[in-house]
């Protein structure tokens, strides 16, 4: 899996801004070839991140071009500064299991 994160900062109004990544960005990224997840989160009062999870590479490296073009063009009110980028190959990995009611 591959994983890329942005960290923003000088956020305005995360609120809305993340109303707008829920509502018109999710439906954009995860058409994206090998996409698994994808996590926004309110860091501070003007800070966000956002995680993308991928299956490959390539998959990661898309995302990492649409989600630049989107933000340009749909979020620059919002988000004055570019982000804080880092990514690369997961080389650790667990997620909880759910176990069936007895």
């Amino acid at each position: 899996m591959y994983v890329a994160i942005r960290l923003y900062d000088g956020v305005k109004n995360p609120t809305e801004a993340a109303t707008k990544v829920r509502d018109e960005f999710l439906p954009v990224i995860s058409k994206i070839a090998g996409f698994q997840e994808y996590y926004a989160v309110k860091s501070g009062d003007d800070t966000m991140a956002s995680i993308s999870v991928f299956k490959d590479k390539p998959g990661a490296d898309e995302a990492v071009k649409v989600a630049t073009k989107w933000v340009q063009t749909n979020m620059s009110r919002f988000l004055p500064n570019a982000p804080k980028m880092i990514g690369g190959e997961t080389v650790a990995h667990t997620r909880a299991t759910t176990k069936a009611a007895a």
